[in-house]
């Protein structure tokens, strides 16, 4: 270094600064987090599969078992019906059919072509009004041979009684000399065969001549049967004919006409199931509808039951005939009816709820089931309904009467109008949430998670 001059610094040389590192994120595989790729061993993959399967068996359980004592927690809550008073109506019901009181079947007693159909469907007619006429051209060729064989049978009931005129007179006379002792016996007995002879034939040619007469007479009949006329007054229920048909009367009479005395009155007959024929008797009212007017309810009154029996598929029913009034020409037979048929009434009558008399506490249900005896829920029979008594249910025995399903008569028992009687349990309802509670949940976007298992 000269002198003079300053010596300088030697530079150090520069230090290489530490390469920033970059954090990257890291990777999440779920294939290698849950043990399905890799070289892990096959028992430590098998206890992983059991741990995981544990948690999720614990979880339900626990799940379970909390909504068991959520459950158990809640209050009981019972539904009630109060007992009042009434009238209650005990009815038998069942189905039948409507038909008019009284019908007739018209027919014809002559074979032939029908001319004219006079009356029609639903057409009223008056005794004696003509229905229908058969072609008359074959009754009246017989009427007039009919007539000619008469007119013969009375010629010949005239010859037969000329003979006997004509041998009365020789028997006379022949009786005469014979009582003389002028004539032999043989002649005498010839006068008298040949007189008896024509005595014979003139009673064969009068009854002839009766004959004949009757036979022009049932031809005449026939002619007048051909006009077929109404035997009652009513209207047409059925017309089964037209015109140009031929009806052929040889074997049995076909029917024409079916009429009906007045629809005005009709009857129902009803099936009567042989479990409650017992409880329905002659007089009983009853109910009604039809499905024409199924907001419309007729009355009618029972007229019989008849003893006979009808057994379909196993079902033994007996008919009962009600009387119905049908003023207004509502009703038409053939028509289906439910009825009703009041078999018992009571007035005035303190009535509890059938399902108050159902109801069993669970804690009473086993041992009421094992001593109630059979046929316990009948009339007049030991009962117990359940009332709230301080916040528990309380049995009231009772005996029952009348039922018409629904209500039940109480004969005795410490029941009063207006008592809340338990007729089931509800349980109470789930607290209602805070307004933070119905708040839905915003979904997270966050790529899931799942903890490795060691």
């Amino acid at each position: 270094m000269q002198p003079g001059t300053i010596p300088q610094r030697e530079k150090a040389p520069p230090v290489a600064e530490p390469p920033v590192r970059t954090r990257e994120p890291p990777t999440r595989d779920v294939a290698a987090t849950l043990g399905l790729r890799g070289t892990a061993r096959p028992g430590a993959s098998r206890r992983r599969r059991l741990l995981r399967w544990g948690i999720a068996i614990l979880a339900v359980a626990g799940v379970t078992l909390y909504v068991m004592r959520q459950r158990s927690a809640a209050p009981i809550q019972y539904r009630t019906e109060t007992a009042r008073r009434g009238d209650l109506s005990v009815t038998v019901t069942a189905t039948g059919t409507l038909a008019a009181l009284d019908t007739v079947d018209v027919g014809t007693e002559v074979s032939g072509v029908v001319d004219v159909v006079a009356a029609d469907y639903n057409d009223h007619v008056r005794k004696g009004e003509v229905l229908a006429v058969v072609n008359t051209d074959q009754l009246q060729a017989q009427i007039a041979q009919a007539a000619a064989a008469l007119a013969a049978a009375r010629a010949a009931a005239q010859q037969t009684a000329a003979t006997v005129v004509e041998t009365q007179a020789p028997a006379i006379r022949a009786e005469s000399l014979f009582a003389s002792r002028m004539i032999a016996p043989q002649d005498v007995e010839g006068a008298r065969a040949t007189l008896a002879r024509a005595l014979a034939a003139d009673a064969n040619a009068r009854a002839g001549v009766d004959a004949s007469s009757a036979a022009l007479q049932a031809q005449r009949t026939l002619l007048r049967k051909a006009t077929i006329r109404s035997p009652i007054d009513g209207i047409v229920l059925q017309r089964q004919i037209e015109p140009g048909r031929t009806v052929a009367a040889s074997f049995q009479t076909p029917v024409l006409f079916v009429l009906a005395s007045d629809l005005r009155r009709m009857t129902l007959a009803l099936d009567i199931d042989e479990a409650d024929v017992g409880e329905v008797r002659a007089g009983q009212a009853a109910d009604f509808t039809v499905d024409a007017y199924p907001n419309r309810t007729f009355t009618a009154h029972v007229r019989s039951v008849r003893n006979a029996a009808k057994t379909v598929e196993g079902v033994v029913t007996y008919q009962a005939i009600l009387d119905v009034t049908n003023a207004d020409l509502a009703l038409r037979p053939g028509m289906t009816a439910t009825a009703a048929i009041k078999t018992l009434q009571v007035h005035d009558a303190l009535l509890v709820p059938n399902a108050a008399l159902r109801f069993i506490p669970e804690a009473q249900a086993a041992s009421t089931a094992a001593s109630r005896p059979a046929g316990s829920s009948g009339s007049n029979t030991p009962r117990r309904v359940w009332t709230l008594r301080q916040g528990a249910p309380v049995a009231i025995p009772l005996v029952t009467g009348a039922s018409d399903g629904q209500w039940t008569e109480v004969v005795s028992g410490d029941v009063a109008p207006g008592l809340p009687l338990i007729t089931g349990v509800g349980t109470a309802s789930a607290t209602p949430a805070t307004p933070a509670d119905t708040t839905p949940a915003r979904r997270s976007t966050a790529p899931l998670r799942i903890p490795r298992v060691h």
